[in-house]
C-alpha cells in the first residue's frame, strides 16, 4: 500500500479521476488489514505518503470538496488504525513535528479546520471554553448553550485489550448509542475516571447531532496532557505554543486515544476495522488521559502515574531553624538579597529543600532534561493534617527565554509535598512525600503555574494561573483575542486565573472554576472591563466563613465571594497614592498573613511588589491592613526584600533572571514569621524573623509610613 500511497501524491492536481481511484483502493486496503501487514506498512512510510498526500491537497483541492474529504478520511482513518493495534509511527510523527508545529497560522487553522475540527467552536464551548466565556463576560455567537446534563456513568469497564466501556447509570435510561473509549497503552494511561466520564455526558449529545448516521461509529479523539520531558533538540510541544502559532495538538501525539460511539455493543476491537467511521472533532480530555512520548526520555510507571516518593531525608519544608540561619553585620552584607528585613540584622536567611526533593524524584522516576534545573514560586500552607507545600519545577533553563516555544518545548511541573504531623515542630514530624500534581478538569494543553494554596475548613484549595493558547479561541471568541492582543501579554499567551481543589491523598489538583468578577457599571464612565486577557497575583484571604480576592493594589480593588466562590462582588474600588519618594506601580505578591503582639491582634501584613523601571529588578514592600476593613494603612519607607547586587558579583551559582526576588508565600507559626521567596527564577529561600522583632520595626516610626486611600 506504501507505493500506491506514493501514486496517490503523485495523482493529486493532476487526475481528479485517478485521485479518486487511488484514494478508493487506499480505503478499501485499511478497512481489510491486519496488525502484521499494518506494522509493515507503517515500516515502509504509509504514514509519511498520507500526510503528505493530505498537506498536498490542501492546497490543491479546496474547491473539490469530495476529494479532500476522501483524502482527508484515508489519514484519519489511518491514524486511528495505529491507535487501535497501538502501533507507534516514528516516520510520521517526524514528518508532523517537521512540517505540521511550524507552519504559519493560517496553514495550522486550515489543517484544525479540515482534520475533523469543522465544528470545533461548539466541542470547546461544551469543554472547557464555555468557562472561558463566563469568565470573560462574553456572550459566544452561533453556539448554544451546553447541556449541563448529570453524569450519566458511574465508571469504566474493561472490555477487551486497550477497549473500556462507559458504564451507564441505570437511572439515567440513557438511549442511542454505546460509549466506549480506546486507550492506547503503554502510551497513554487514564488519570481520571471520574473526569472523563463527567466530559462525556456533557459532549455525548453534542457529537451525536454533529454526526447523525445511525449505523457509523462516531471517532472523536481525545486530547491528553503530556508528561513527559524533551530530549535536547527534539521538539516536544506540551501546550499549544510552538512558536506562537497555534497547533492542532492531536498531531502533536503519535498515538491518540478515542471516544467511540456505537450503535451496537463491541465485543472486540478487530470489529472496528471495517465498520463506517464518522470522525468527530477533537475533544479535550480536560488532563484525564495523560500522554508520554517514546522519544522523549524513557520515563518508568511511577513517573508517568505520578507516584509520590516517600523522602527518608530529616528536612523541612519550612526551610532551616532560624537560629541556625541568623545574619550578622558581617554576613549580611555578603546575602543575596538585602532590604529592611536583612539590614535590621534580625532575620535568618536560608534555601529551602525544594529543589533538592525535586531533583531527587527526577533521578529515582526517570524525569530528566538537559541544563540546569531550578525551582521557583513555593506556597506553603500550614493544616491540622501537616504542613503542605507546592511549588514549580523546570528543566533547561539553558535556552530558556520566556517566548512560548519554549514553553512547548520545556515544560514544567507542580511538585505536592506533604510533611504530616503537627506543624508546629513541638512533636516530630512524619515521613515527607512528594510526588508531580496531576490536574482533573483543567484544559489538557495549558500551563499551570503559581499555585497559591488556602483552606477552607479541612479542604484545601489553590488559586493558580493558566496559560493557554490565544490563537485556539481567536475564530469563536474574537472578544478574547483582540483585547489581550492590545494588551500585549506575551507572544499567543492568554492567561487566566483558576480555582482548584486538592486532593492530598491521590495528590489531584481538582479544577473547579474560574472566578467571575461582578464589577458595577459607574453612570459617569464605562464599566471596568476586567478581568484582562493577561491576569497573574490574585491573592485569596478568608475571614470567618468569607472569602475575600486582593485583584490589585493601584488601584485597590478587593472583591467577596459569594456561597459557592462562584461570583465575587466588587469590596473595594479606590485609587491609592504613594507616598512621596516611592515609585509604583505596585502588585499583589503573597496572602495576607495575621500580626500579633502580646496585647492581641494588630492587623494583617500583606507583601507587595514593584518592577523598577527599565530594569527586571523586582522590590517587596509590607503593607499594613485593617483586619475589619482590609484597606491599606501604612507601607515600608523602603524594599524589605530585594536583590543585593553587590553581593551577586560574588556569587559564581547560576542565575536565569538576575534581578528577581519575589515574595510568594508567608507562614505564621506562632511567634515567627516565615516568608518563602523565589530568587532568580531558580531557587526558593526562606527569610524567617520573629514576631515580636517585626512588630518593633512596625513601631518604631521610621520604618513604615501612612498611606491614604
Amino acid at each position: 500500500m506504501a507505493p500506491l500511497g506514493s501514486d496517490l501524491v503523485e495523482l493529486i492536481g493532476r487526475s481528479d479521476r485517478f485521485t479518486a481511484l487511488a484514494a478508493q483502493l487506499l480505503d478499501d486496503g485499511l478497512q481489510t488489514i491486519g496488525r502484521t501487514a499494518l506494522e509493515q506498512e507503517v515500516a515502509a512510510g504509509l504514514g509519511d505518503q498520507l500526510a503528505t498526500a493530505f498537506y498536498k491537497a490542501l492546497v490543491l483541492l479546496p474547491d473539490r470538496p469530495i476529494l479532500m474529504t476522501a483524502v482527508t478520511d484515508l489519514q484519519l482513518r489511518y491514524r486511528f488504525l495505529c491507535a487501535l493495534e497501538a502501533i507507534y509511527d516514528h516516520r510520521s510523527q517526524a514528518f508532523w513535528l517537521r512540517h505540521g508545529l511550524d507552519r504559519e497560522i493560517q496553514e495550522s487553522e486550515a489543517l484544525h479546520a479540515t482534520a475533523r475540527l469543522m465544528a470545533s467552536g461548539e466541542v470547546e464551548l461544551a469543554c472547557f471554553g464555555h468557562q472561558l466565556a463566563d469568565y470573560f463576560g462574553v456572550a459566544v455567537e452561533s453556539s448554544t448553550e451546553p447541556e449541563r446534563s448529570p453524569a450519566a456513568f458511574l465508571g469504566l469497564e474493561s472490555v477487551v485489550g486497550d477497549l473500556w466501556h462507559l458504564r451507564p447509570d441505570p437511572q439515567q435510561h440513557l438511549q442511542g448509542r454505546h460509549v466506549y473509549v480506546l486507550v492506547p497503552h503503554p502510551h497513554i494511561t487514564i488519570a481520571s475516571a471520574s473526569c472523563l466520564c463527567s466530559l462525556v455526558a456533557r459532549v455525548l449529545p453534542l457529537l451525536a447531532r454533529l454526526h447523525p448516521d445511525p449505523q457509523a461509529v462516531i471517532c472523536a479523539p481525545l486530547g491528553t496532557r503530556k508528561v513527559s520531558l524533551s530530549k535536547q533538540g527534539h521538539h516536544s510541544c506540551s501546550t499549544y505554543f510552538d512558536g506562537g502559532k497555534p497547533v492542532p495538538f492531536s498531531l502533536n501525539r503519535g498515538l491518540e486515544p478515542y471516544l467511540l460511539l456505537s450503535p451496537e455493543p463491541l465485543v472486540s476491537m478487530s470489529e472496528l476495522r471495517s465498520r463506517r467511521l464518522c470522525f468527530a472533532p477533537l475533544v479535550d480530555s480536560l488532563s484525564s488521559l495523560l500522554f508520554r512520548d517514546p522519544a522523549d526520555y524513557r520515563l518508568g510507571d511511577g513517573a508517568f502515574q505520578h507516584r509520590p516518593l516517600t523522602s527518608p531525608l530529616q528536612v523541612s519544608l519550612q526551610g532551616a531553624e532560624r537560629a541556625s540561619g541568623l545574619l550578622t553585620s558581617t554576613s549580611w552584607r555578603h546575602c543575596l538579597v538585602e532590604g529592611l528585613l536583612v539590614r535590621s540584622q534580625l532575620a535568618a536567611f536560608s534555601l529551602t529543600p525544594c529543589h533538592h526533593l525535586a531533583d531527587r524524584y527526577a533521578r529515582v522516576h526517570g524525569f530528566s532534561g538537559h541544563g540546569p534545573s531550578g525551582v521557583m514560586n513555593q506556597s506553603v500552607l500550614a493544616t491540622s493534617r501537616g504542613l503542605l507545600s507546592t511549588w514549580r519545577y523546570e528543566r533547561n533553563f539553558d535556552s530558556w527565554s520566556g517566548r512560548s516555544a519554549d514553553v512547548a518545548r520545556h515544560p514544567s511541573l507542580n511538585f505536592l509535598a506533604w510533611e504530616r504531623g503537627d506543624p508546629s515542630r513541638s512533636a516530630a514530624s512524619e515521613a515527607l512525600q512528594i510526588a508531580p500534581l496531576r490536574y482533573s478538569g483543567y484544559p489538557s494543553e495549558c500551563k499551570i503555574e503559581d499555585l497559591r494554596l488556602f483552606a477552607i475548613g479541612e479542604a484545601i484549595y489553590a488559586i493558580g494561573a493558566l496559560i493557554l493558547s490565544r490563537s485556539r479561541y481567536r475564530a469563536w471568541l474574537p472578544e478574547i483575542s483582540a483585547e489581550a492582543a492590545a494588551n500585549n501579554t506575551i507572544d499567543d499567551m492568554l492567561v487566566v486565573q483558576a480555582l482548584g481543589r486538592l486532593d492530598l491523598e491521590w495528590g489531584v489538583l481538582v479544577f473547579e472554576r474560574l472566578p467571575l468578577l461582578e464589577v458595577p457599571a459607574e453612570p459617569e464612565s464605562a464599566a471596568t472591563l476586567l478581568p484582562s486577557g493577561f491576569e497573574k497575583n490574585w491573592l485569596i484571604h478568608r475571614r470567618d466563613q468569607q472569602l475575600f480576592l486582593f485583584y490589585s493594589v493601584q488601584p485597590w480593588r478587593v472583591f467577596q465571594a459569594d456561597g459557592i466562590q462562584r461570583h465575587w462582588q466588587l469590596m473595594h474600588h479606590q485609587p491609592l497614592a504613594l507616598p512621596e519618594g516611592l515609585q509604583g506601580p505596585l502588585r499583589n505578591s503573597a496572602h495576607p498573613f495575621a500580626l500579633h503582639d502580646r496585647n492581641g491582634d494588630r492587623g494583617l501584613g500583606l507583601v507587595v511588589h514593584r518592577r523598577r523601571k527599565h530594569s527586571y529588578i523586582y522590590d517587596q514592600y509590607l503593607i499594613l491592613l485593617s483586619t475589619d476593613t482590609l484597606e491599606p494603612q501604612q507601607i515600608s519607607r523602603e524594599p524589605i526584600l530585594s536583590v543585593n547586587t553587590q553581593a551577586m558579583a560574588h556569587d559564581p551559582g547560576f542565575r536565569k533572571n538576575p534581578g528577581v526576588c519575589y515574595v510568594s508565600s508567608v507562614l505564621v507559626q506562632g511567634d515567627e514569621v516565615r516568608l518563602f521567596f523565589n530568587l532568580f527564577d531558580c531557587r526558593t529561600c526562606v527569610l524567617a524573623l520573629a514576631m515580636a522583632d517585626l512588630m518593633a520595626l512596625i513601631d518604631d516610626g521610621l520604618s513604615f509610613v501612612p498611606l491614604v486611600p
